[in-house]
């Protein structure tokens, strides 16, 4: 079901106190009708006044079309908010006739009033614990920033979703805030994405049912156990999105640590954890931690088990100096993903001399890492001079291609592993 693999130097100079390594886990996961227990699909539309027009009747259309695209042994529920929420369409079976219900329900949502996200999200909780679902997807979208007086309560919703269910979100336009998406997105185990074009809606909307549907087990957990004298700094999603993982991590004991990891279906993702050793001498080892996959199967606990994470210092260069391929690799994604933030940051602040530098920089390695989706989203920002160079010059400011780069610089491209000498083996 599960497979989990590491890789790493194992050797560390005399000294050297820090140890990175990368964890590629993959399922083979199956979809097999009503196996895995009752899924739910919610759709969560911001219907305040600023999403009149085009806006709301591109995303009713999409989400009419989403709920046609669901098989009848799933569920799904529409919930609509402004200022407060609805439920548009209550937790049931996708039967043609709750199909019917819910286009004539969805196509008669009108725009007005102000954003509680935090009611629309309140809403949907309600909705999944309603459903006795045991997966649970959301798909949320806003045009606006969210109203002042709800962000306390988001925070304390946001907490309260946690483990539910998993939620991406969508900002429509160019009226809103990333950094309120991303919060929701991450702490929710799910993306954050622009769609500035109401029109992109329905495909993107289609494109998270797919990837809904074809998870067959929920609830997955990276238990990683190290020794007391080992600190875990770090437990970051590598692929196929950069995401920290530490804020939503539960201490189990004092040496166990559970991370959640959402629903799978058949794929696999790059995980990059960073340890704090004790000093050593040469020759000495210490065991870095012990990693499992902990999931239920047919409501049993299964626990899949990588080889020890353990590494010796060692005074030879030779050993001490070699890079693990898959370390490395993805230490050049995070780097992209920063020179795009920082960028992002010094354009706003029009220093286009700081924006060029760094912009150039991710161009670059977008190139040399093959990383066709962020390279296609900087060529919104920057005319690619010389990608191999890092020469670029800052395109005419495009509030929309900027928002779409910035949520979408974290989107990594994989490397091909099991390099000979870069891996422990795994279970």
């Amino acid at each position: 079901m599960f497979r989990i693999q590491g890789f790493f130097n194992p050797y560390l100079s005399v000294g050297q106190s820090r140890l990175d390594t990368v964890l590629t886990i993959s399922s083979d996961v199956q979809i097999v009708p009503h196996a895995g227990g009752r899924k739910v699909v919610g759709f969560v539309l911001d219907v305040s006044g600023s999403m009149g027009g085009e806006k709301l009747s591109q995303a009713k259309n999409a989400a009419r079309r989403g709920i046609d695209m669901l098989s009848e042994d799933m569920w799904f529920f529409v919930v609509s908010f402004s200022g407060s929420a609805d439920i548009v369409v209550k937790a049931s079976p996708a039967t043609a006739a709750n199909k019917t219900f819910a286009h004539s329900a969805i196509q008669g949502l009108r725009a007005s009033g102000s954003t509680s996200m935090s009611a629309g999200l309140k809403t949907a909780y309600h909705q999944v614990r309603s459903s006795g679902a045991s997966m649970a997807s959301v798909y949320f979208q806003t045009d606006g920033e969210n109203g002042a007086e709800d962000s306390m309560h988001l925070t304390a919703v946001i907490e309260e979703c946690k483990g539910v269910f998993q939620c991406d979100c969508r900002g429509i336009g160019t009226d809103w805030k990333p950094a309120e998406l991303r919060t929701i997105a991450s702490a929710l185990l799910g993306t954050a994405d622009a769609v500035t074009d109401p029109a992109g809606l329905e495909e993107d909307l289609q494109a998270f049912l797919r990837r809904s549907m074809s998870k067959g087990i929920s609830g997955a957990v990276l238990r990683v156990w190290s020794p007391k004298v080992v600190k875990l700094l770090t437990v970051k999603q590598m692929s196929p999105d950069i995401m920290d993982l530490m804020p939503v991590a539960k201490r189990v004991d004092e040496k166990t640590l559970d991370v959640p990891l959402g629903a799978w279906g058949n794929e696999a993702r790059d995980f990059q954890l960073a340890f704090e050793l004790p000093s050593g001498a040469a020759d000495e080892e210490v065991l870095a931690c012990r990693a499992s996959v902990v999931y239920l199967e047919g409501g049993v606990e299964t626990k899949v088990t990588c080889d020890p994470i353990a590494v010796r210092w060692s005074s030879d260069d030779m050993l001490t100096t070699r890079i693990s391929k898959e370390v490395a690799h993805y230490t050049g994604q995070k780097e992209l993903a920063d020179s795009i933030q920082e960028g992002l940051e010094a354009k706003a602040k029009g220093d286009e001399d700081k924006a060029t530098r760094l912009l150039g920089r991710a161009a670059k390695l977008a190139q040399e890492s093959g990383n066709e989706e962020v390279t296609r989203r900087l060529k919104k920002v920057v005319d690619v001079i010389d990608a191999d160079a890092g020469t670029v010059r800052l395109k005419k400011s495009d509030k929309a291609a900027d928002m779409e780069l910035e949520l979408g610089g974290t989107r990594t491209v994989r490397r091909r592993t099991g390099t000979v000498g870069d891996a422990v083996s795994s279970n």
